[in-house]
């Protein structure tokens, strides 16, 4: 039958299709066959999916029996799996066997396969299902639900009792593919009215137009560039593109979304990357079902914000619900949030519970108390939360946290947020809809579900704007007609697709049933069949694969493509050229520093070791003042560490004073004053068990005792004079070419009536780093200079590396030995007067360059030099190596 023959037929019919897709394309179809007339003809025929047209039938008869949705089904297999004998005791996802089990329970009623025990005494896979399926029919039987693969059968037996309201027609669509169990039903209902199949107008079957690319992004340009010059001939012919309708079929979404649509954006429609104020962002393509709830941004905030408990959370969520435009505050508060938020990211570790979070807030809310007023009602609320309530009341609670937050915190009138919240509200409909399965449930159990909900529906908002060109999966473009069509991604890996019996039902049973993914030859004539189909659904189809994937392996054509025409790949064409005119300023340096605001120069010491890695870096951080975002990381970071160590090692000394002291002290006597000056160091609010953890505070207590009894023993015992230490972690401000100075030195010991000054190093020191050619640790020229004119001027500098137990150096250089131990002596040892002042003289003309570039403005840069350390890596990206990229050109 035509579809225009229906015009003439008197009596109700239905057409059964494939998809919702393919009975949307049919019913605009009819719709233009019967023109803007006979308004009475749309009433006389009703298009849907198999589906639904036997969930209507069954809904209809008023039934005492409920059809369960498939996440009912999965809430009460889990718990029998759970709870059974077969479940493996190293199991650590029951979730992936409850799927995987639910889908062989509807395979079983789909297929109507034995239940035959004999079938299931082969392999304990087979013996788990046939308990499973027993126990969950007899839960299914208690409720009075069923499974949606269980209805034909049901509505064959209330077919024998005429309690049906049957069509007067039931038009199959030409290929529809149907389940034995519906086959059978539909079969039955011959009997009763008239079946007939509904022939499509396709196209005559052309030879496919081929095109091979080297890879991915490549095929994708040639789509951009067919979509280009077909949409320029349309142009020119005055065609109107949104009644036209082409499709770009993929075989899988995750693969080539991001990488297509970044094409299109770039060479098909160019005005989606630079649009205007008065021009609103509309670009002619869909990716048709690539979306989940979870995937938008609006509902991720929602997310963030019902999953609060009283339990540590992670800091990005929090930090997430604070800066989120989608709570109460935003944008007035944004400001003072983001000052709260580097307060959190600075003291505190990657995961802290909201209690912690908002004691770090007291000084902040004395200002604003609007910077956190929302999140002080989610903590009560959220203390307020029973353990345990049934899934209707977690979704009541949910409600009141979002109410509270004032999520979506939009205008009603925004198309996109109303769409959002109508389908947020369904999946909270969906969960709600799990009391009688799932109980009373714990608040995780709760988001665990609603977790699997949000991420398995599929949602895309829709659109109030002609989409001509639909991007979409092979298997959902079944049943469709298009005015073009490219198929992508047509390798060998793709087409035919593998086997993948159920391993929950015996195999024999399954090939008896001519399940298709069961036998390679059942497999390979579906794939056949869904090929045949897609190069029919468009008068002349193109289709296209790469000769490599991401990782460079080779992939040859689809060998189920019997016959094509080869062409070249269409060479892509960029759709604009930004240009402009640039005015270069005559002086392009930068001012050096005010004499009246070199008072204000800040970085201390720290302002020249980065000018000596690079001036640019300290231009940067020190008057540009840019700072690295803190993130917050797992354990204790190199500062943090180096902060007790120091602190360690001044209460070591304030305790012990000389080395008389620390020789009359035994390993064990040792230990005790180490370990009693780590646990005074260890009350640094910088070390706080709230942040880190007891344990973790504990490890590196031991780590650190362990470390400085080592250097005690091995560096302090065995140096060959006496001495004690006159200074700790001495603070002393001086300037040098009018920049103020604030000198802290480690530890400043007298030997004899020599001064030495110590510097503590928790990475790796080298000696080198002193020399004036590469003085990239000025910090101990400095404390000498700064001494200079001094009663009391040092003799000495020495680094102490304190890395590791086995890994503990120094450097000495001083006007009177090259070192505090046993050394042989270098040419190149400083340890004289004539070396010692000569030493001095040329540290002192280094670091006054250094102060004249400084003030100066000097913002060179050295590329030759290693800077992917420390926080000069995050500057990087501010530079470009010009010569690196004329030699690469």
């Amino acid at each position: 039958m035509e579809l225009k023959e229906l015009l003439n037929f008197a009596g109700h019919s239905i057409i059964l299709m494939p998809s919702d897709a393919s009975a949307r394309q049919c019913r605009d179809r009819i719709a233009r066959l019967r023109g803007s007339h006979d308004q009475a003809f749309i009433e006389t025929v009703t298009v849907m999916p198999v589906d639904q047209w036997l969930a209507e039938l069954w809904d209809a008869t008023f039934p005492a029996k409920q059809v369960l949705r498939p996440i009912q089904l999965l809430a009460l297999a889990r718990e029998i799996i759970e709870n059974s004998e077969f479940f493996p005791d190293n199991c650590l996802n029951s979730m992936a066997i409850t799927r995987q089990f639910v889908d062989a329970f509807q395979l079983h009623a789909q297929y109507q396969l034995s239940s035959d025990q004999d079938y299931y005494r082969f392999s304990t896979e087979y013996q788990a299902f046939y308990h499973w399926r027993q126990a969950l029919q007899e839960k299914l039987d208690a409720q009075l639900a069923l499974s949606a693969q269980q209805l034909p059968a049901q509505l064959c037996d209330l077919l024998e009792q005429s309690a049906l309201d049957l069509p007067d027609q039931l038009v199959l669509s030409e290929g529809l593919e149907l389940s034995p169990a519906a086959q059978r039903f539909i079969e039955r209902c011959a009997d009763k009215i008239a079946i007939s199949t509904l022939a499509e107008d396709r196209p005559s079957k052309a030879v496919p137009i081929l095109c091979s690319a080297p890879q991915i992004q490549q095929e994708c340009e040639a789509v951009a560039a067919w979509l280009s010059e077909t949409f320029s001939a349309e142009a020119k012919a005055e065609t109107a593109l949104e009644h036209s309708l082409f499709a770009i079929l993929v075989p899988d979404m995750n693969r080539y979304r991001g990488v297509l649509n970044n094409v299109l954006q770039r060479q098909f429609y160019p005005n989606d990357l630079f649009p205007t104020q008065d021009q609103e962002v509309r670009e002619p393509w869909l990716f048709d079902a690539s979306e989940t709830l979870m995937s938008y941004p609006l509902i991720k905030a929602a997310w963030d914000i019902i999953s609060l408990n009283t339990r540590p959370l992670p800091l990005e969520q929090l930090s997430r619900i604070l800066r989120s435009r989608f709570v109460r505050g935003w944008p007035e508060a944004r400001s003072v949030r983001a000052n709260l938020d580097l307060r959190w990211r600075d003291r505190l570790g990657p995961e802290t519970n909201l209690r912690n979070a908002l004691s770090l807030a007291k000084k902040i809310e004395l200002e604003d108390p609007s910077v956190s007023d929302f999140l002080h009602e989610l903590e009560a609320m959220v203390k307020a939360a029973p353990a345990t309530q049934l899934p209707s009341a977690w979704v009541r609670f949910f409600d009141q946290l979002l109410l509270s937050s004032a999520w979506p915190n939009a205008s009603d009138d925004d198309e996109i947020v109303q769409q959002c919240r109508r389908g947020f509200s369904q999946a909270m409909d969906v969960f709600r809809a799990l009391d009688r399965q799932l109980g009373d449930i714990s608040h995780d159990t709760a988001l665990s579900w609603l977790q699997h909900i949000l991420s398995t529906k599929r949602f895309s908002v829709s659109r109030n704007w002609a989409c001509p060109v639909r991007i979409m999966e092979y298997d959902d473009a079944i049943g469709l007609q298009f005015d073009a069509v490219w198929i992508m991604g047509l390798d060998d890996s793709a087409l035919p697709r593998r086997v993948e019996p159920s391993a929950f039902l015996p195999l024999e049973l399954q090939q008896k049933a001519k399940y298709a993914e069961s036998d390679p030859g059942l497999c390979l004539q579906r794939d056949q069949k869904l090929l045949s189909g897609l190069l029919q659904s468009a008068p002349q189809p193109r289709v296209s694969y790469c000769r490599e994937n991401e990782t460079g392996s080779p992939l040859g054509l689809c060998n189920l493509l019997a016959e094509y025409i080869e062409e070249n790949v269409p060479a892509p064409t960029e759709r604009f050229a930004a240009q402009g005119a640039i005015s270069m300023p005559s002086a392009d340096e930068v001012r050096p520093v005010d004499p009246s605001q070199r008072n204000g120069v800040r970085g201390g010491t720290g302002l020249f070791k980065e000018y000596a890695s690079s001036p640019f870096f300290a231009f940067l951080k020190y008057r540009l003042n840019l700072r690295e975002f803190p993130v917050a990381a797992e354990g204790l970071d190199h500062r943090v560490q180096g902060i007790l160590i120091h602190d360690t090692m001044q209460y070591v000394w304030e305790t012990l004073q000389n080395k008389a002291a620390l020789d009359a002290c035994s390993a064990l006597q040792l230990e005790a004053v180490v370990r009693k000056s780590c646990e005074r160091a260890l009350e640094n609010p910088e070390l706080s068990v709230a942040r880190f953890g007891e344990s973790l505070l504990n490890i590196e207590k031991e780590r650190v005792i362990t470390l400085v009894c080592a250097w005690m023993e091995k560096n302090e015992r065995a140096r060959l004079q006496d001495f004690e230490v006159v200074a700790t972690e001495q603070l002393v401000e001086n300037e040098l070419m009018g920049i103020p100075l604030k000198i802290r030195m480690d530890r400043i010991d007298k030997i004899g009536e020599k001064r030495l000054v110590i510097d503590y190093k928790t990475g790796t020191i080298d000696g080198r780093s002193l020399s004036v050619d590469n003085l990239t640790e000025p910090q101990l020229p400095i404390y000498v200079l700064a001494q200079k004119d001094e009663a009391q001027q040092l003799d000495g500098v020495m680094l102490a590396q304190l890395k590791s137990p086995d890994d503990l150096k120094i450097h000495m250089r001083s006007n009177w030995a090259n070192s505090v131990l046993a050394k042989n002596p270098h040419g190149n040892d400083v340890d004289n007067p004539e070396k010692w002042q000569a030493e001095l003289e040329a540290w002192s003309n280094t670091l006054q360059d250094m102060a004249a570039g400084i003030l100066a403005g000097n913002i060179e840069h050295d590329f030759s030099q290693n800077h992917s350390r420390g926080f000069s890596a995050f500057l990087l990206p501010l530079l470009r190596d010009l010569s690196v990229e004329e030699d690469t050109q």
